[in-house]
């Protein structure tokens, strides 16, 4: 298996019900990091957009994130707007969220 290189961090959630985030930790250290979101499905960008601020508010330098899915719904391009995300990109369709 190769290796990139870089270090690992986790951002760990519960949810109180099904769309509704109740806490959120970073496990790792992200201090003048460059941080990359993986993810598999942005719906409402909730949950990216909060781990992307919570990255940020945790020294992060950049945050940028890759999902598989693109969903969007409700509100998901004014939460990811309003997020410190510098950039995402979907690998299923080719949609631009931050201008």
């Amino acid at each position: 298996m190769a290796s990139l290189g870089v270090p690992l961090v986790l951002c760990h959630k519960t949810r109180a019900k099904a769309n509704v985030i109740d806490t959120m930790q970073i496990i790792g250290d992200v201090q003048g990091k460059n941080v990359i979101l993986v993810d598999d499905i942005v719906d409402t960008a909730d949950t990216i957009s909060k781990a992307a601020d919570l990255m940020m508010e945790n020294g992060a330098k950049s945050v940028r994130a890759i999902a598989s899915h693109c969903i969007r719904s409700g509100n998901a391009s004014e939460r990811v707007r309003e997020s410190n995300m510098t950039e995402i990109v979907f690998t299923n369709k080719s949609l631009s969220f931050l201008a």
